[in-house]
């Protein structure tokens, strides 16, 4: 059995210092750090970072105590209300490429253009989004959706940074014959769309794919649906225990990658496993 680990593994910049900061705040602060809902999109790492003193707030009665870390995809600006009003210092860990998709799509916003942001409904960094401009944005996630809308004037497209760069020249594809003034400005973060190009030129040397990372990962999700969108046995797993040998065979080639918010120390133990399952199979 063969193994090919992609180039691009671990965090990525963005994710790196939203841990770094976190950790910080929870160590040099009195009461720990809080994040509204988890700091980044892997639930081991999140359950890491609690051990050190990063708790997790899902309602507002938990914001109490220590410093307030935004995570990597920002936070409501109620949510950070709440958190100021409780005298919580604020830690701003904020993917700097995250706000500088904001910060382009409240310029288009501005200049007199409608706004499409191509994202997952519901996703922290497109709930924000719709937060700052209200209804001068709409966000779509598939095709379908955007052919849906009922556009006129000028239109501005852009993406949530996480998404798949196919999804976005799909959408920009349609929209563009559909209006007279149309700009299109790529916000997909670079260390995703690296990976994603990665993932496709994996797929062309492998029997199996595996991919590691959280299922509630956008980025790492988007990687193993260019997998399966290519034919190739896919398998998206969260940690080493989730490994299971019948899934490989003594001549198969296996393509392993990560999504950009998986740790170092979860990708050294699912290697570490898929080199036992190896020597199990002979090889």
């Amino acid at each position: 059995m063969r193994v090919v680990v992609a180039r691009h593994m671990g965090f990525c910049g963005g994710v790196r210092r939203a841990v770094d900061l976190a950790l910080r705040a929870a160590r040099n602060g009195q009461g720990g750090a809080t994040t509204w809902g988890p700091l980044i999109h892997n639930p081991q790492e999140v359950a890491r970072l609690q051990r050190e003193g990063v708790r997790v707030a899902e309602r507002p009665e938990d914001l109490d105590g220590g410093a307030f870390v935004v995570s990597a995809y920002g936070v409501e600006s109620a949510v950070l209300d709440a958190a100021r009003r409780r005298g919580m210092p604020v830690v701003d860990a904020t993917c700097p490429v995250v706000t500088r998709a904001h910060e382009l799509a409240q310029q288009l916003a501005e200049e007199g253009y409608f706004v499409v942001a191509v994202g997952d409904h519901g996703h922290p960094e497109m709930v924000t989004l719709k937060e700052k401009l209200g209804d001068r944005v709409a966000v779509v996630h598939t095709p379908e959706e955007a052919a849906r809308l009922r556009l006129r004037g000028k239109v501005g497209v852009l993406s949530q940074t996480t998404q798949s760069l196919e999804n976005f020249r799909r959408i920009v594809a349609d929209i563009v014959t559909r209006v007279k003034e149309t700009k299109v400005i790529n916000t997909l973060c670079p260390a995703i769309t690296v990976r994603q190009e990665e993932a496709h030129r994996l797929v062309q040397e492998v029997d199996v794919l595996l991919v590691v990372g959280g299922r509630g990962s956008s980025n790492t999700t988007r990687l193993a649906e260019i997998g399966r969108q290519r034919g190739v046995a896919t398998y998206h797993v969260e940690t080493a225990e989730e490994l299971q040998p019948s899934w490989f065979s003594p001549d198969v080639t296996v393509g392993v990658i990560s999504g950009a918010s998986t740790p170092d120390w979860i990708i050294e133990q699912v290697l570490q496993r898929l080199d036992e399952v190896r020597t199990q199979l002979g090889g």
